[in-house]
């Protein structure tokens, strides 16, 4: 805090410096050169600021900062030439390319607007990459269009025949971040380019005021050059106040009224928008120069494309996952088990075929729970789970039916197939080891078998399977019973693990 109040007082000792010379010496030399170095040393205080904002940040915060900083050192760039200038009024072309600088030192800022919070985790995202290529597209175009064609009788100004298209492009990314700001949900938004946006509309409106208003023709070392100072002083005071404030991040899942995501999504086509726009003006004196232009702009936009798609495709697969899946065991959820059920009874039919199924519940579940806690208990849910998948056929199918019940549906089996597949899942469950705040947890389960086709239906198998169930729990559980009555039990004094067993430490 002491180090930001330091910062803040030396830029304030800078502006009143400036004031001082202005008034002293006025376009007069030294003043020009003067005046130039101070602001010089304001945009360095502020690109300084700006990164250490971003070391107090994170998420989109942190990468708004980070090109708060990319932006300011375009402009401390071209001031930098300009103070080279003012001393050695050497190289010709240094004006041109100060004020190319001076023009869009806010091309990085405004790709701030493509910051997708859901992605900004401290590395980079390739869709900003993209971006800021396409970002160095539209300076090139920006070249093209306002500099090389344009006849201007400085080379180092923009002509007037480009001032309106020019402020019409700076009024589009200002009204931009003002937007998001209004129709943001986040706090952290709505500060960033709230405040921004309103320093992009001062920006802009000096710009118009040294165009076309009382700023027209002024040299360097006038009053007017107290008005960029301040437009420096105001984001390192931004920079210098800024402290990361606790908010949930501004993604996806957060559902937005349409109006609300189309203002967001449309800022995404600025780029390309402002590159098309110049090409056309570009077309009638180069043809080839601007087809070029807008071909790469193509690229950039089209990449971004397969991007964005990629990842709602990757998104639409984890939702559906997530819908299909138990969240617990990873097996498949009541819903789907009960429809793989009905699936398979229906191809059974065509085939003329049967279906097995077993219904499995773990022996004293609750016993568990009740003394290694629930999260003992999940673990050793999962284990079971992994178990059972381990224990079945590559084509059958295991899911959660409910608690610490599960139904395996195994095609194609008759009886005597489904209680040997029930066997031996009891065997691989029995046989494992699971040892829970140092002690063995013994489990075992319960199975009940049924077997039936298209012409029995879902519901009486599942009831006859339920029933089994319950009979092999009243005979002693950790055995498999059939609906029709007949046991396979396992002996309560079966040998002890094989050397061949699972065994778990939790």
């Amino acid at each position: 805090m002491l180090r930001r109040r330091t910062i803040l007082a030396v830029a304030g000792l800078f502006l009143l410096v400036h004031v001082g010379v202005l008034i002293s010496f006025g376009t007069a030399s030294p003043g020009p050169f003067v005046s130039d170095l101070i602001q010089l040393i304001l945009g360095g205080l502020l690109i300084f600021s700006s990164i250490q904002a971003s070391r107090r940040s994170e998420g989109l915060a942190r990468s708004f900062w980070r090109l708060t900083a990319t932006a300011y050192a375009f402009w401390f760039i071209a001031q930098g030439l300009s103070v080279y200038y003012d001393l050695f009024r050497s190289f010709a072309d240094l004006p041109w390319i100060s004020n190319l600088l001076f023009s869009f030192w806010f091309a990085p800022l405004a790709m701030a607007m493509f910051l997708d919070p859901e992605y900004e985790a401290g590395g980079l995202d390739p869709l900003v990459a993209l971006d800021f290529a396409q970002a160095i597209i539209v300076c090139v175009a920006a070249y093209l269009y306002f500099f090389y064609l344009p006849k201007t009788e400085a080379g180092s100004q923009l002509a007037h025949s480009v001032w309106a298209p020019y402020f019409i492009g700076y009024t589009f990314v200002a009204a931009s971040f003002l937007l998001r700001a209004v129709f943001s949900s986040s706090s952290v938004v709505r500060a960033l380019f709230g405040r921004f946006g309103a320093l992009l509309t001062l920006s802009g409106i000096t710009d118009a005021m040294y165009y076309y208003g009382p700023g027209r023709n002024l040299k360097t070392g006038a009053w007017f050059d107290l008005l960029w100072s301040a437009l420096i002083f105001l984001p390192l005071a931004f920079a210098e106040s800024w402290k990361q404030q606790e908010d949930a991040p501004e993604s996806s899942a957060q559902v937005l009224p349409p109006a609300k995501h189309l203002y967001t999504q449309m800022s995404y086509l600025l780029y390309p928008l402002l590159v098309l726009i110049m090409s056309v003006r570009i077309a009638r004196d180069r043809l080839g120069l601007a087809a070029t232009v807008v071909f790469l702009s193509f690229v950039c936009s089209s990449a971004r494309l397969l991007v964005t798609q990629n990842r709602l495709v990757r998104v639409q697969e984890a939702l559906r996952r997530e819908a299909s899946r138990d969240s617990l065991t990873g097996l498949w959820n009541r819903k789907v088990i009960l429809e793989t059920l009905d699936r398979e009874l229906l191809r059974a039919g065509r085939h003329r075929e049967t279906v097995g199924l077993i219904m499995a519940d773990v022996d004293h579940f609750k016993a568990v729970n009740d003394s290694r806690g629930h999260t003992a208990g999940d673990l050793v849910l999962r284990i079971i789970a992994s178990e059972i998948a381990s224990g079945v056929r590559p084509y059958d199918s295991v899911g959660r039916y409910g608690g610490e019940e599960f139904l395996i549906v195994a095609p194609d089996c008759n009886l005597q197939q489904t209680w040997e597949l029930a066997e031996r899942i009891r065997n691989c469950v029995s046989s494992c080891t699971i040892v829970a705040g140092g002690s063995a947890v013994s489990v075992s389960l319960s199975l009940g078998i049924a077997v039936g086709t298209a012409a029995v239906g879902s519901e009486p198998l599942l009831q006859a399977a339920d029933a089994a169930l319950y009979q092999a729990k009243n005979a002693g559980r950790n055995r498999v019973e059939p609906s029709l009555g007949r046991a396979a039990s396992a002996s309560q004094n079966s040998s002890p693990a094989t050397p061949g067993e699972s065994k778990f430490w939790l």
